[in-house]
């Protein structure tokens, strides 16, 4: 518990302020902080209760399925013709702006890029 030395200010004989030194009024400012943190945190465990949880060797495994999607889908790129490539391109470019993931939008650009036959 945190010790405090406050000094009273009074209005006709009652108490109006409490004043304190500036390192307690700090330390009571990050206390506070951190109560709201931890309030913000149990809100948020409550909504999400329902919301389903993976351990981290399940996120690896979405992580590299994911990257062998992507794989497939360049290789099926690559045996279309120009004609085909242009239309999966253009789809591409079209749900960019869809995204919010902007580390995904970085990936798929590195994709798009390293697939030397397309032409745009």
């Amino acid at each position: 518990m945190i010790e405090l030395h406050p000094e009273f200010l009074s209005k006709n004989g009652k108490k109006e302020f409490a004043v304190l030194t500036y390192e307690e009024f700090l330390k009571i400012q990050e206390i506070l902080e951190n109560l709201e943190d931890l309030e913000d945190l149990r809100k948020a465990k409550e909504e999400e209760k329902d919301v389903p949880t993976y351990s981290l060797d399940e996120v690896k495994k979405m992580q590299q399925k994911a990257s062998s999607d992507w794989q497939i889908a360049i290789n099926k790129i690559s045996k279309q013709d120009k004609t085909k490539q242009q239309e999966k391109m253009k789809q591409i470019f079209e749900s960019w702006d869809k995204w919010d993931d902007e580390q995904e939008q970085k990936e798929t650009l590195s994709i798009i890029q390293s697939l030397e036959t397309v032409s745009i």
